[in-house]
């Protein structure tokens, strides 16, 4: 290779680090790729764009890069990228293995550090991830990224207060860090601190890995008084939940324009065409013209209409209509429960709120009850032959509609959180919600009903992903119910 070519890899490889330490990933990623065609196997190029991809959770990019140079796996720059791979397919022995050997390496001993401790907390050995964490400040206390995982093990715990005071010390020492001040919204939110909890909830935009915003070359309102008489755009965003549980503040909207046009999940639209007959309800695949005024993305609607406590969070049931149902699911002898024992395998609390089917089948043995499974099947669904349960209809593969006509016909719904508990409440009818812990900001600490559906009662775990106490109250709840139906 003559010098020109080295100087302009060299270059290449510089520009890189600068991008790199400017958060600036992409164009990092794309100066270090620039710089490996001119040195292909170069190991501190193939080792940023490692921690690049490591950083930026692009587990694709990273699979790829470690196959195209598994001949170098043993090599530290490598290898640490293998211990990443092998946490994020949940190998976490193999991964706290890996670590081990880089923990007193003095360029890779920070990351195999942070690595052992996510691995720990994988295994729900957060005792061990704390030691991990405390070890770190002693060797840096002007590390932001610290507090950060510290605020992030807290919060894994449902230890709201103490997971926010490490959050805002990450934030004290880097204001710019938007993935800490999104966790600020989520403990503010938790602890009903709904103004500031609101304020850093559009910092979600910001965050790592952020969703894009939809339709920006509409104009974003500065304040209520500008959409009197206005043409406004609603559009959904996060998972089908979040639009039901917000959709009651794109009603208020009504009191400044009957012009709302709100887009969502084609699973949602005849749902949700019932909100008002004033709101044009319509998803993605619908023609429309752009010819909006403004546009709102529905999670920005609390702190548009400043939702600061829990007095102004207003329930409008759901105006669906209610058929008598000539559905063999349905037992006109027999008290008739719906179940959602699993949410979205794709969200990062899900191991925490969703229950094992293992545990959940337990209710079966009331033969008495007719049960409808109303949640689809998911990916990591253990393998189930449902026919082997008499008591049991699975009415999974049907769509959120049908789910919502047959919710309507029955005694109760119990659920874990999942979208379905959401659509059981606003349709008000009877709910027993089971909650984890640790559950989603937006049950707060509640222990027993819910500002969001009157119609919901919450069983929640005594003690951290222990459902024990659940079951036993769950029974109860059941036997009661058998007794007021045979009277």
């Amino acid at each position: 290779m003559n010098s020109e070519m080295f100087d302009k890899a060299k270059i290449n490889f510089e520009e890189g680090i600068k991008y790199f330490q400017q958060e600036k990933y992409d164009l990092a990623e794309i100066s270090f790729l620039n710089s490996l065609k001119i040195i292909p196997d170069r190991l501190s190029t193939i080792g940023n764009l490692i921690k690049i991809y490591i950083k930026t959770y692009q587990t694709d990019k990273l699979n790829n890069i470690l196959k195209k140079y598994e001949h170098l796996k043993h090599q530290k720059n490598i290898s640490i990228g293998f211990a990443y791979k092998y946490y994020f397919e949940e190998k976490n022995n193999e991964s706290i293995n890996l670590c081990n050997k880089y923990l007193n390496d003095e360029e890779l001993g920070h990351l195999a550090q942070d690595l052992l401790a996510l691995n720990f907390k994988k295994k729900n050995n957060f005792l061990e991830a704390l030691k991990v964490y405390r070890n770190r400040l002693k060797e840096n206390k002007k590390n932001f990224m610290i507090y950060y995982n510290l605020g992030l093990l807290f919060f894994d715990l449902g230890k709201t207060n103490q997971a926010n005071y490490f959050f805002k010390k990450s934030y004290k020492l880097n204001p710019r860090d938007y993935s800490t001040i999104w966790n600020i919204s989520l403990c503010c939110l938790t602890l009903k601190d709904f103004k500031k909890g609101f304020e850093f909830y559009e910092y979600r935009w910001k965050k790592k890995n952020a969703d894009n915003k939809k339709f920006q070359f509409i104009k974003f309102p500065e304040n209520t008084k500008q959409l009197i008489n206005k043409k406004i755009l609603i559009w959904d965003e996060q998972g089908l939940g979040d639009t039901i549980n917000f959709s009651r503040f794109v009603i208020q909207l009504l009191q400044f324009t009957k012009s709302i046009t709100l887009i969502v999940n084609k699973k949602l639209k005849n749902i949700l065409m019932n909100l008002d007959p004033e709101i044009k309800v319509i998803d993605y695949d619908d023609k429309f013209d752009n010819n909006f005024d403004y546009q709102i993305p529905i999670c920005s609607l609390p702190k548009f209409l400043e939702i600061y406590s829990v007095n102004d969070i207003k329930f409008n049931k759901l105006n669906f209509e209610k058929k008598n149902l000539d559905n063999e699911a349905i037992k006109k002898d027999k008290l008739n429960i719906g179940v959602a024992w699993s949410g979205n395998p794709n969200y990062i609390y899900d191991r925490y709120r969703s229950i094992t089917f293992n545990n959940f089948k337990k209710l079966f043995d009331f033969k008495n009850i007719n049960f409808i499974k109303l949640s689809q099947n998911s990916k990591n669904d253990e393998p189930i032959d449902y026919n082997l349960f008499k008591n049991l209809t699975d009415y999974g593969d049907r769509s959120l509609e049908d789910v919502a006509k047959i919710i309507l016909n029955l005694d109760l719904v119990i659920s874990t959180d999942t979208s379905i508990i959401h659509l059981a409440g606003i349709l008000q009818v009877k709910s027993i919600l089971l909650l984890n812990f640790n559950s989603d900001w937006r049950w707060f600490k509640d222990q027993s009903t819910t500002c969001w559906y009157p119609s919901i009662k919450i069983i929640k775990q005594e003690k951290f992903n222990s459902w024990k106490n659940v079951f036993e109250l769950l029974k109860g709840e059941l036997q009661n119910l058998i007794k007021k139906k045979g009277q």
